[in-house]
């Protein structure tokens, strides 16, 4: 498991440490830094992906594209360097290069043991970003390579090609809905999801969007793409029942869809990177995903995930206060960027193991409160 970041002259963090943990949430306001911690992360996997002993620092490749070297130094930085230092439970690596203006592959120096680490970013490695798949006629399949691995897409775009061919996988019990928490119908729930099957597990977690809504994702002979069917049932209506395109149900369901398969599907010692889950969705389905979020890691998968969503957070809480996870496996950054200097800072509260904050930094989900006083004034 990852357990620190060290970010010096990246974006916008001059000399920033990150604390993480099985999960970890990042907020802020736009612009922050947040999202910066999920690209140095993916930077240093598509680094890594290169090969044994990588030279080179690619700052356009297949997980993130940063521009060039001008785009990603720190513009008020007191040097040239440009660092990246990932903790794990195999020691510390650290990625160093020189920024060098008008070029997007920097010479790179390693030290520490980059193989494990590269060897553990291998294991189920996920990093699904905030512009996701949306509905459409038909999805691209995966090249036979990309299925092998499981990979999802950074766009998600493959995650209706991996739920075809991957439908019967078996989803671990912890991270099965928890119907009696949020209150389902549980005669609904055991006809939505009779097995542990990702293809009724996934059914099963998106009666939190759309009661009754099933989904099917069938192969289009020829054309090296799946199409997705919805289908809506009750105790009263056959499961048969007509099938509806992606476009004509609820955005979010298309939009949630890679992330709910990626917390199931996640191998233990996997690790995701997430934006925005919470997207397109009512709140009821926000606090639904961070219980997801929450069961996942504590079954043993990392996740760091960049959020807006109070729901999504107290969703997370809940969880922690009803033992789905300890509190002490989950860390929350709240990130603030100097006005003046351009520098990233963050200040990290402690959940507690009743679900509760130990502080509250000012504009940390805190509108609500701010703007019930206005109301109230």
């Amino acid at each position: 498991m990852l357990n620190h970041l060290q970010l010096k002259n990246f974006k916008s963090a001059k000399n920033l440490g990150v604390e993480l943990r099985s999960l970890t949430v990042l907020a802020g306001l736009n612009g922050s830094g947040k999202s910066s911690v999920l690209q140095a992360l993916g930077l240093v996997k598509q680094t890594l992906d290169q090969g044994e002993s990588p030279s080179t620092l690619p700052l356009r490749g297949a997980l993130v594209r940063l521009g060039r070297s001008e785009d990603v130094h720190f513009e008020g930085a007191d040097s040239s360097e440009l660092t990246l230092v990932v903790g794990s439970s195999a020691g510390r690596v650290r990625f160093s290069s020189g920024a060098k203006d008008e070029a997007d592959t920097l010479d790179l120096y390693v030290e520490g043991d980059s193989a494990s680490l590269r060897q553990q970013l291998n294991r189920w490695f996920q990093f699904i970003q905030a512009d996701r798949m949306t509905p459409a006629a038909q999805y691209d399949q995966a090249s036979t390579p990309d299925q092998q691995r499981g990979w999802l897409g950074c766009r998600g775009e493959f995650t209706v090609d991996y739920l075809q061919r991957n439908e019967g996988k078996r989803v671990a019990d912890r991270r099965h809905c928890p119907g009696d928490v949020f209150g389902l119908d549980s005669a609904l729930l055991k006809l939505i999801a009779p097995t542990a099957k990702l293809a009724d597990q996934t059914a099963a977690w998106m009666q939190m969007l759309s009661p009754g809504v099933r989904l099917r994702a069938i192969p289009v002979d020829l054309a090296d793409a799946t199409s997705l069917r919805f289908q809506y049932t009750s105790t009263e209506i056959s499961s048969g029942t007509r099938e509806h395109r992606p476009s004509n149900v609820g955005f979010g369901l298309t939009y949630s869809l890679p992330i709910i398969v990626a917390c199931l599907a996640a191998d233990q010692g996997g690790l995701l990177l997430l934006e925005n889950p919470e997207a397109h969705l009512h709140p009821r389905g926000q606090a639904a995903l961070g219980r997801l979020l929450a069961m996942c890691c504590a079954d043993g998968v990392q996740i760091i995930v960049e959020t807006h969503s109070d729901h999504l957070l107290n969703g997370i809480r809940v969880a922690v206060k009803q033992q789905a996870i300890d509190a002490e496996n989950v860390a929350l950054h709240y990130f603030k960027r100097d006005v003046r200097s351009g520098e990233s800072n963050v200040e990290s509260p402690r959940i507690l193991p009743d679900g509760q904050l130990d502080r509250w930094p000012d504009g940390f989900f805190d509108q609500w409160d701010k703007s019930l006083d206005a109301l109230l004034d």
